[in-house]
């Protein structure tokens, strides 16, 4: 159960074992196979796969040969509706609830990472410097985010930095590095931080103002698979009179992916009565 009184102090609490192992087992298991189904098309050994690093030797197999197509799976990943469900349960809209937001509401997508070396051409896209996530949400001042972990990820694995009491330090100048905004090296310098290793099932709540950056994932062949949501509070008065301002932008491509297709050859199959 989380600590209000703790989390206003040091801007962040974790709940151990809110989910069960088999309930994130379920997740994660949805996600590898939207990949299989791509190793599968290649003729990938997929029958071989006995173990995890079996599967994440095979994963980047297909990033070196077919970096299109994993990016694409990474993209249906996101909206498993087995990750949305998880992100509206209510053992995390009760704490929540606990943690002083009164009217939550979902700030942006569910994001489920799978984190390793040997899946990214740039270090920003497997390990992120310090950072603040209020930069990209400008929701509410008490806004929250829940890092809710689909493995155990210990410090070898690139367990989540976080840096106490940095929420009450107000958002930061950054600089850019990759495109993405990092908190300037000076202001890190007078931070105190934690690795928090956690346990598959594990949640950890953090102000969105909290200072945080990825750990390093030194393993050969390990993947850190998490997933990341996000939540406004529609009762905060700021966010009120500020007109709920709302950075996201969603849009489909107008063009076709796919040239030419689909015809109708390719249409009936499923709509045949038989």
């Amino acid at each position: 159960m989380v600590n209000f009184q703790e989390f206003k102090e040091t801007g962040y609490q974790i709940v151990r074992g809110l989910f069960a192992v088999e309930e994130i087992d379920k997740i994660r298991e949805d996600a590898k196979q939207i990949f299989v189904n791509q190793m599968k098309y290649l003729n990938y050994p997929v029958d071989t796969i006995q173990t995890e690093i079996d599967f994440n030797k095979l994963l980047f197999k297909l990033f070196e040969e077919h970096p299109d197509r994993l990016m694409a799976c990474g993209k249906h990943i996101q909206h498993l509706i087995s990750l949305h469900k998880l992100s509206l349960d209510d053992r995390l809209i009760d704490n929540l609830k606990k943690l002083g937001i009164e009217f939550p509401n979902v700030c942006t997508r569910p994001v489920m990472f799978f984190n390793a070396r040997k899946l990214a051409k740039k270090q920003v896209y497997w390990k992120t410097d310090a950072h603040q996530d209020w930069r990209s949400m400008q929701g509410s001042l008490n806004s929250i985010v829940i890092w809710v972990a689909l493995a155990d990820i210990d410090i070898s694995l690139g367990a989540l930095e976080v840096m106490p009491n940095s929420h009450k330090l107000g958002l930061q100048a950054t600089k850019m590095v990759d495109s993405f905004g990092v908190i300037p090296d000076e202001v890190l310098a007078q931070q105190q931080i934690v690795q928090v290793e956690v346990k598959k099932g594990d949640a950890l709540f953090f102000s969105s103002f909290l200072i945080h950056q990825s750990g390093n994932n030194s393993t050969e062949d390990g993947i850190r698979w998490s997933c990341h949501f996000r939540y406004n509070d529609l009762s905060e008065q700021a966010f009120i009179e500020r007109g709920y301002p709302h950075p996201y932008v969603y849009y489909p491509n107008p063009d076709l992916i796919t040239p030419d297709y689909p015809e109708a050859k390719d249409i009936l199959n499923y709509f045949v009565n038989e």
